[in-house]
């Protein structure tokens, strides 16, 4: 009889994607920390018993620790899983700074564009000068919704994610610390791949920007397959073009997003309208409640502008990319450039072709 590897984990952030993965992990046999800065969900979830599991798993998950004091989740951890939005990967990295140790592996989730390469920064620049394993996986390993503090809704588990460490002599570490929970990741080179995989940027911004006015009406639609319309989707393969020419530029050739969806969901279609249409894994996926949606805060800052810096620097087409930045910064009157990923010179120096 063949016992199961189990390891130990914390979850950093109680969002959509945080508290439905701690619950995941802890369901799977793994002892589960989950935190989060803000102490009254952390007393909700745990009067609440633990955290309810719906959809494609339905189950109460009761032996789960949740706790807002973020040196005691990390002592009790080896594996350390970020789950926060993008633009708060700076703040949450100079807390964990004084409380790593050598034993710690720090796993993006996702990294969107740049993520691992900035996360690690962000640590040097706080101090931590410890030779850390750290990685970062494409897109989120589940697509969940968080109903209430205790309570997570799973849609469906990705087919396949992408995961790469920064320091490519961590990548058999970081893979053998998580294919025992995640049996579909895929091991990529480098971290190149994971941050131009990013295709939250190409199904985000765009089509939350053409929908502000239902958002601020506070109209309740589904926003991949309401939100997306055949001329939206038309625009967005336009901007995905882009985005794979960058990708080419740097020989790190990847799926686009119409192929991405049959990789992850098995969907299928023609063109990227019908593929969208044909994901029932974003059947119940609603509309932004609010027009600081991170589809935008997050998105464009931590997506948009380090590929359009990137695509720059490379000098491939970034028509499109630019457009949707000046969209953004014209209606909310924020340059999301400046507040965004756009130093990207050392890395590009770092990866492009010699």
């Amino acid at each position: 009889m063949t016992t199961r590897v189990t390891k130990n984990y914390c979850v950093i952030g109680a969002g959509h994607g945080g508290q439905a993965l701690a619950a995941y992990l802890q369901y799977l046999g793994n002892p589960t920390v989950l935190y989060n800065r803000t102490k009254m969900v952390i007393d909700q979830i745990n009067a609440y018993g633990g955290i309810e599991l719906q959809g494609m798993i339905n189950t109460m998950v009761e032996d789960i620790t949740a706790s807002s004091s973020l040196k005691e989740t990390l002592e009790k951890s080896e594996i350390i899983m970020v789950c926060i939005p993008a633009h708060a990967h700076q703040d949450i990295a100079n807390q964990m700074a004084p409380y790593l140790k050598a034993h710690h592996k720090i796993i993006i989730n996702p990294g969107r564009t740049l993520g691992a390469f900035m996360f690690d920064k962000y640590l040097k620049d706080a101090g931590c000068d410890l030779d850390i394993p750290i990685g970062e996986t494409d897109t989120f390993v589940l697509t969940s919704r968080k109903i209430r503090p205790g309570i997570s809704q799973i849609f469906s588990r990705k087919k396949k994610l992408h995961v790469a460490a920064l320091n490519p002599k961590h990548s058999k570490t970081i893979y053998d610390e998580l294919i025992h929970s995640f049996s579909m990741i895929k091991m990529e080179e480098s971290v190149l791949y994971t941050s131009l995989s990013n295709i939250g940027m190409i199904f985000h911004p765009f089509p939350a920007l053409m929908n502000l006015a239902r958002i601020e009406c506070e109209e309740n639609y589904r926003h991949y397959k309401d939100g997306i319309t055949p001329m939206i989707a038309k625009f967005l393969e336009k901007l995905d073009k882009e985005r794979i020419a960058l990708a080419n530029y740097f020989n790190c050739p990847m799926p686009n997003a119409k192929d991405w969806l049959a990789d992850v969901y098995g969907s299928e279609g023609i063109h990227l309208y019908s593929a969208l249409q044909n994901t029932s894994q974003y059947d119940e996926i609603g509309s932004p409640t609010d027009i600081t949606t991170r589809y935008i805060y997050e998105d464009i800052p931590t997506g948009i502008v380090p590929m359009l810096e990137l695509a720059k620097l490379a000098g491939t087409p970034h028509k499109y990319l630019q457009l949707v930045l000046d969209i953004a910064n014209s209606l909310y009157g924020i340059d999301f450039s400046e507040i965004g990923r756009n130093d990207v010179s050392a890395f590009f120096d770092q990866y492009r072709p010699r």
